[in-house]
């Protein structure tokens, strides 16, 4: 048998190489690039309960709407006897750029005005005290961490001047100089205000929480608005934080 020259077996055995090569070789992949991660969410604002906003300065801005941020007023947080009144908070969101802002009751005329205030100019807590008075029973209960610690028998509106409902806050302690006077041993002024009077005994018709050194006013309806709590029950209301959340219903 005549055997294969030198040169023809080296070119078979560079094609075979070459054939191989081009079978074995995977195809270039295009480069791919992993999504960005989706940007962790903020967390809530507000938890469960109520909570109440404090400003860092007396005087503050108040905001009709955190998306245009279009200042509405300034709001002095310190009430006519000195002291500086944290507001109810009833709402929260953040805006664009992650920034919270807050939505509280304030102590104005009508009943029910908010306004929207910004994160860093607050101090939020939460409030653990609640008072709720029923107008129907003419009762107050008292609520310390969701639990009832008191409940009293109260004097609530006449017919003529009801007591007006909704939810408001302490806005100011107000001792007595007599526990016999109009308002008995204490007065807590409430952010709310009567729906009958404007303009009653120099107070704008602002309602109150107040004491009363009459037992027979327990139970009944004959008040300008305000709730009468008899004097000494009315004394251990007077611990209540200012802010705390006041509930009044029929």
């Amino acid at each position: 048998m005549r055997s294969r020259s030198p040169l023809l077996a080296l070119a078979l055995l560079a094609s075979a190489c070459s054939a191989a090569g081009a079978e074995g070789s995977a195809p270039t992949a295009a480069p791919s690039f992993a999504p960005a991660p989706s940007p962790a969410p903020l967390p809530p604002l507000l938890g469960h309960g109520a909570y109440i906003a404090a400003s860092i300065q007396r005087k503050i801005i108040v905001f009709g709407d955190p998306d245009t941020a279009s200042a509405d007023f300034v709001l002095d947080t310190r009430n006519p006897f000195g002291q500086r009144t944290p507001l109810l908070v009833v709402g929260a969101e953040r805006d664009p750029e992650g920034r919270p802002w807050y939505e509280v009751s304030l102590p104005i005329r009508p009943n029910g005005s908010t306004g929207w205030m910004r994160g860093y100019e607050l101090r939020i807590s939460k409030a653990d005290d609640r008072v709720v008075v029923d107008l129907s029973d003419r009762t107050l209960e008292r609520f310390h961490a969701g639990r009832r610690m008191d409940e009293f028998s109260v004097a609530v509106g006449s017919p003529d001047s009801p007591t007006t409902t909704g939810t408001f806050f302490v806005w100011a302690h107000v001792p007595q100089p007599s526990p016999y006077g109009p308002y008995g041993v204490y007065a807590l002024g409430l952010s709310g205000f009567s729906d009958t009077y404007t303009d009653w005994a120099g107070s704008n018709g602002r309602i109150a929480i107040h004491g009363t050194a009459d037992p027979g006013d327990r139970g009944q309806r004959l008040s300008h608005g305000c709730v009468r709590v008899y004097n000494p029950d009315m004394e251990t209301l007077t611990d209540l934080p200012m802010g705390t959340p006041v509930v009044i219903r029929r």
